[in-house]
C-alpha cells in the first residue's frame, strides 16, 4: 500500500531535522580537520586545504537548505518541494565531488609536500629567531624529527637547532643553536608530515562520502512527497469532476422524467 502524502510530509520534515543536525556535525568535523591541516600550511601548501574548506562551506549551506526544505514540506506546494529536492541533490553532488577531490590530492600529496618543504627549508634555514624558525622547532618537537630528510639538511648552515634534540620550540630564542647534541633525531620530517597529511585528507574524503551517502536519502523522500502531492491533487480533481457530473446527470434525469397525467374531472350538469 502506498504511503499517503501526509506520511511523506512527516518523513521529509524528519529528514530535514536530521539534515540540519548532520550539517552541524559536518561543520565541526570539517573545521577540526581544516585546523589540523592549516597549522602546517607552510610545510604542505595551501592547496591541500581546499577540499576541507569546500566541505566546511557545504556544511554552512546545508543548514540553509534544511530550513528551506522544512518550509516547503509544510507548505505542501509541489513546485517548491521539487526545488528543495534539487537543492539537496546539488549538495550531495558537491559533497561527492569533494570526496573525489580529496582522494586526488591524497594520491599526489607526496610530491607536493616534498617540494613545498624543501623550498620552505631553503628560504628559512639561515634565519634563527624569526617565526619561521619557531615553526620548524614546533614541527621537530611534535614529530620528533629533524629537517626535511634528517639532520644532514643543516650541514650547510653549520648548526643544528635545539629542537632536533627534543628541546622546546621556544628554547632557540633564548639559547644559541648547537651542533653537538647527543640525542639528535635522525629521521626527517618530510615522510612523517606526508603520512600525517594523507591521514587528514583521507578523513576529509571519508567524511564527505559519508555525508553525501546519508543525505542522499532526502532526495528520494522529497521527490516521493512531490509525487504524492501530485497524486492527491489528481484524485481531488477526479473526485470533484465525478461529483459535478453526477449533479448534472441528476438534474437531466429530473427533466427527462415523464410528466404525470392530470386527474380526470367529472362533468358538471
Amino acid at each position: 500500500m502506498a504511503l499517503s502524502s501526509n506520511c511523506w510530509k512527516y518523513l521529509v520534515l524528519t529528514f530535514n531535522v536530521l539534515f540540519a543536525m548532520s550539517a552541524v556535525v559536518l561543520f565541526g568535523a570539517s573545521g577540526f580537520l581544516l585546523y589540523r591541516l592549516f597549522i602546517y600550511r607552510h610545510f604542505i601548501g595551501v592547496n591541500v586545504e581546499y577540499p576541507a574548506i569546500l566541505l566546511l562551506m557545504m556544511a554552512i549551506i546545508t543548514c540553509s537548505i534544511a530550513w528551506i526544505g522544512w518550509r516547503t514540506a509544510k507548505s505542501m506546494h509541489q513546485i517548491h518541494v521539487i526545488m528543495a529536492g534539487i537543492l539537496i541533490l546539488v549538495v550531495v553532488v558537491i559533497e561527492f565531488v569533494c570526496f573525489v577531490w580529496a582522494m586526488v590530492v591524497w594520491d599526489n600529496i607526496e610530491i607536493d609536500i616534498k617540494t613545498t618543504m624543501t623550498a620552505y627549508f631553503l628560504d628559512t634555514s639561515t634565519k634563527d629567531t624569526n617565526p619561521d624558525a619557531i615553526r620548524w622547532d614546533r614541527l621537530h618537537v611534535k614529530f620528533e624529527c629533524c629537517g626535511v630528510s634528517g639532520p644532514g639538511d643543516y650541514s650547510s648552515t653549520g648548526h643544528v637547532p635545539f629542537s632536533c634534540c627534543g628541546q622546546g620550540p621556544l628554547d632557540s630564542i633564548h639559547k644559541p643553536y648547537t651542533s653537538d647534541c647527543t640525542t639528535l633525531y635522525q629521521r626527517g620530517c618530510g615522510n612523517l608530515l606526508h603520512e600525517y597529511t594523507k591521514q587528514q585528507l583521507l578523513l576529509v574524503a571519508m567524511l564527505a562520502l559519508i555525508a553525501s551517502t546519508i543525505q542522499s536519502t532526502g532526495i528520494f523522500c522529497t521527490f516521493f512527497l512531490a509525487h504524492a502531492i501530485r497524486e492527491k491533487r489528481r484524485a481531488s480533481i477526479r473526485n470533484s469532476t465525478i461529483a459535478r457530473e453526477s449533479t448534472f446527470a441528476a438534474a437531466d434525469d429530473s427533466l427527462l422524467a415523464s410528466p404525470t397525467a392530470p386527474a380526470q374531472t367529472l362533468p358538471k350538469y
